[in-house]
């Protein structure tokens, strides 16, 4: 008998192939919640095509900010699988959290560059590939909870994910009549990712403190792995299929008593 999940464990989804037959491509996938992802999928019955600025093995070398390199990724995976079912466009910086007036101009041009362009650029070249193949698609855009509210120290990023959360509504507009969805997810804190590991690291937090971040929000955890790859295959399989230029916030409640709209 299978036991019950505990209140705090992920309701992901285990008990079929819910990607089955889909190859989806994954940007950042080399490390943290972008190889997350790629596992998540894979165990879930898709063909990943893995891509990072670093490549490594199994991992194909992809600068998001480069329209030659995309192309190039583009063509590499479609001749070994033959089509692209979905994209997530996952790779991302951050500098940390700083005073406004101490952001500085490289770092955002470098933020604005890796967050903003490098999703358009993979949704357009992707969304164009599927649209050639003509069969349906599913686009998920790695925003933030940044990206729905004003969050204090997050300036510069922050205006990459309301950026990126206008762009998918956008894309999803133009994109729809050829049946390719395109949706943002929007995180708050994940657990053990590079993001929350290096903003701890920076505020010289103790291992303790790291573990107790997130239990004062109002589910009093932070988000896990499993919580994102659930809500992304979700995204990317055909049981969303009625859904596109929506965001999909998954903070545990943090973002309830912001200003977000």
């Amino acid at each position: 008998m299978t036991p019950p999940l505990r209140p705090h464990e992920s309701m992901a989804i285990k008990d079929y192939d819910a990607l089955a037959g889909l190859t989806i491509m994954v940007t950042g996938a080399a490390r943290s919640l972008g190889a997350a992802f790629s596992d998540y999928f894979e165990d879930r019955g898709a063909a990943v095509w893995r891509t990072d600025i670093d490549a490594s093995e199994g991992v194909h070398r992809l600068d998001v900010t480069s329209r030659l390199e995309w192309e190039s990724s583009v063509k590499e995976a479609l001749a070994e699988h033959g089509r692209l079912d979905g994209l997530v466009n996952n790779a991302g910086v951050f500098y940390g959290q700083r005073d406004f007036w101490d952001e500085a101009d490289d770092e955002l041009d470098h933020m604005i560059n890796v967050n903003l362009k490098g999703t358009w650029v993979g949704t357009q070249i992707v969304s164009k590939r599927m649209a050639e193949g003509g069969h349906p698609g599913s686009i998920v855009n790695l925003s933030s909870t940044s990206g729905v509210m004003a969050t204090k120290g997050y300036a510069g990023y922050g205006t990459t994910r309301w950026a990126v959360r206008g762009f998918t509504k956008l894309a999803a507009g133009d994109l729809a009549a050829h049946q390719i969805r395109v949706n943002s997810l929007h995180p708050h804190g994940v657990k053990g990712t590079g993001m929350i590991l290096a903003s701890a690291a920076a505020a010289g937090m103790t291992e303790e403190q790291v573990e107790r971040i997130g239990t004062d929000s109002p589910m009093g955890r932070m988000g896990t792995t499993d919580d994102m790859g659930a809500i992304a295959t979700f995204l990317l399989s055909s049981a969303a299929s009625f859904i596109t230029g929506r965001e999909f916030v998954v903070d545990g409640g943090v973002t309830l008593s912001s200003n977000s709209s």
